[in-house]
Parts: structure tokens; sequence; C-alpha cells
């Protein structure tokens, strides 16, 4: 037994409750859609790649050299073109030969890894009396994107605390310093 007026009620209960489904499954259809149809192009981006490299400029310079893990402060950087020079300090006697190589080493990796417009970085290793403020050239390095393989990089990264092997020196035109050979190499 219905008491007036109430089964037209129930009916639009039911009958909002079916608009309200319809319009919720509109929208999240609307939702998905617009999703899938933006107005501008999506871009393919690899999840576990590693950063594109990156054209070094004079304006962006600083900021890509100081996330690097360096044992040794930069003193100096020039920027001319598509060379990179740099100078590393050498400071302190807790600075070992496998620090040095390890230093070297990451910067071939920065200029040539992750920049795209490098192609020959000329390294200095520096070391300066603190009483005189005299500076030293240790060793210096000259080495060319076209002519450094990926081999070499991790030779380099290994190279231990001896003196480096022959064909890498060649490969990266090192040149070492009495002052390198003496505190270095005669430990």
């Amino acid at each position: 037994m219905y008491l007036k007026g109430e089964c037209p009620m129930k009916r639009k209960l039911a009958l909002r409750a079916i608009l309200l489904t319809f319009g919720c499954a509109l929208a999240m259809a609307g939702v998905a859609w617009f999703s899938e149809h933006p107005t501008q192009p999506r871009q393919a981006t690899t999840v576990f790649a590693g950063p594109s490299p990156a054209e070094l400029t004079d304006d962006n310079l600083v900021d890509a050299l100081v996330p690097l893990q360096l044992p040794m402060p930069i003193a100096k950087v020039e920027l001319n073109r598509n060379i990179l020079s740099i100078d590393l300090k050498v400071e302190g006697d807790q600075v070992g030969v496998d620090d040095v190589y390890r230093g070297m080493a990451e910067m071939v990796s920065f200029a040539f890894e992750h920049t795209s417009n490098i192609d020959q970085l000329l390294l200095r290793l520096m070391a300066e009396d603190r009483w005189l403020g005299t500076k030293y050239l240790l060793l210096a390095a000259d080495v060319r994107r076209s002519e450094f393989s990926a081999e070499e990089l991790n030779a380099l990264r290994h190279a231990g605390s001896g003196e480096l092997p022959e064909a890498l020196r060649l490969r990266m035109r090192v040149t070492e310093t009495c002052l390198w050979k003496s505190r270095f190499l005669q430990e």
C-alpha cells in the first residue's frame, strides 16, 4: 500500500540517481579523452636514461660545474668556443695520484659525456705555495673528444697511484713536470 505521492517520489529519486550516474560517466569519459588528446603534442621521454648532453655556454658554465664531485677544487675555468680549459688546484699533502687521476677522469667525463659542444679539454693541475702565493704547474693534458674513447676514460678512472700507461699518456697528450714526478711519482 502506497501513500498518495510516494510512488512518484521514488521514481523521481531513481531518475535522479540514473541521471547523476550517467552524468558522472560522461564527465569521466571527457576527462579521459582530453588527457589522451592534449592541445600540445606529447614528447617521448626516456625514464631511466641520463640527461642528454647540453650545450655548454658562458651563461650555464658555473651551474654545470657546481654539481661535479671533484677531489680537488677548480682554480680557473675558460670556455673558448668548443675548447674548455680547466685548472685544478692540488692543495696539501692529502691529495694522492689516484685523486688526481680521478679528478682528471671526472673532468673528461663532464666535457665529453655531459656536453654536446666541447671538442677539446685543456686540463692543468696546479700547486700553490701557500706562503709565497706562487703557482706551479704539475701536470697538463690536452684531450680531444674525437680521439678519446669510453675505454680510455675507464682506464683513467682506474689508473691507481702509479704512472699512467704510455698509450693513455700519448692519447691524452699528458705533460708531466719534474715537480709532478718528484712529488707524486717518487713516493
